[in-house]
Order: structure tokens, then C-alpha cells, then sequence
């Protein structure tokens, strides 16, 4: 068992934990590549207001100058609350991001974060956070699953909010 609470190397690596999970997360939005999508019911558990990872955001959308972030969730109440500078970072590179709702009615893929050539799955489990890396096949699956998912979604959390 390694420092991030996984065993074993490569694609299907399980992580285990909570912190694990973040520190996936973390790994992955470190060095993101070309294209990220994700999802996650409401992104709770995801260290999205964590500075280091809004640096490393920023670092890499500098560098960007179409979507190439497709966020997914049932519901961003929980970012637009409790992660403000990624709320924040969100407006800042609004032509970057495009975030989609899944409505109920739809189900739901497995919670990811997927990039061109790694990423993280949520397990199921009821006593903790479970997860896997995945690549090759698994990766190509889980990309096929959220492109279907998306096509299914509608445009939400937007950049900015119009008002009177």
C-alpha cells in the first residue's frame, strides 16, 4: 500500500480514502493535458477550492484559447458554495469551460475525471471513498459513457449571472 492508500501500479490501481481521492484529483488537474471532462452528482469531494489546484489551473488555461474543460454534475450548488475559487477561476476562463446538468430522469455515469490518456473512476462503496485509475480501454470506455451522458445534459452553472 502506497502514500495515496492504492495498491499495485497502472491502469485499474485502486485509491482508497477520502484524501486519496483528492490527492488523485489533485495529480490529475496538475498536468491536465488538452482536454478534461468530469462529473461528479455535486462535486463535494473534489478539492476544488484548494489553492495549489487553482494555480495549476491557472497555469494551464494560459496557455488555452478553446472548451476544452467539460464539467458535468446533477447540481453546482456545492461548488458555487463551498469552492469559490474555482467559482471564481470558472469566470476568469469561461472560454475554456463549459459546465452541462444532468437532469434526474438520466442516469448518471460513473463520477470521473478523464483526460486524453488517464483517468479516475469512482467505485461503489459504502463504507468510504473507493476509486480507480484507468487508461487504454477502460479510459476509451469511460469517454464513450460521458460523451453519451453529455449529449443528454443541459448548460448550467454559467460564468456570469445576469440580473437586473
Amino acid at each position: 500500500m502506497n502514500e495515496f492508500g492504492s495498491q499495485g501500479d497502472g491502469d485499474g490501481q485502486e485509491i482508497r480514502g477520502r484524501m486519496a481521492w483528492q490527492q488523485a484529483i489533485k495529480e490529475l488537474l496538475g498536468a491536465p493535458g488538452a482536454v478534461i471532462s468530469m462529473y461528479s452528482p455535486d462535486f463535494s469531494d473534489w478539492p476544488l477550492n484548494q489553492a495549489d489546484v487553482i494555480a495549476a489551473l491557472d497555469a494551464w488555461g494560459q496557455a488555452r484559447r478553446q472548451p476544452c474543460v467539460r464539467m458535468l454534475a446533477r447540481h453546482f450548488d456545492v461548488v458555487q458554495r463551498d469552492a469559490p475559487r474555482f467559482a471564481q477561476w470558472r469566470t476568469r476562463f469561461a472560454h475554456l469551460v463549459v459546465c452541462h446538468v444532468l437532469p434526474e430522469e438520466f442516469a448518471a455515469p460513473q463520477e470521473c475525471l478523464l483526460l486524453r490518456n488517464r483517468g479516475l473512476l469512482a467505485l461503489p462503496s459504502q463504507a468510504f471513498r473507493l476509486g480507480s485509475w484507468c487508461s487504454g480501454a477502460r479510459l476509451h470506455a469511460a469517454v464513450g459513457l460521458f460523451d453519451q451522458v453529455w449529449q443528454q445534459s443541459e448548460p448550467g452553472f454559467p460564468a456570469q449571472a445576469l440580473g437586473l
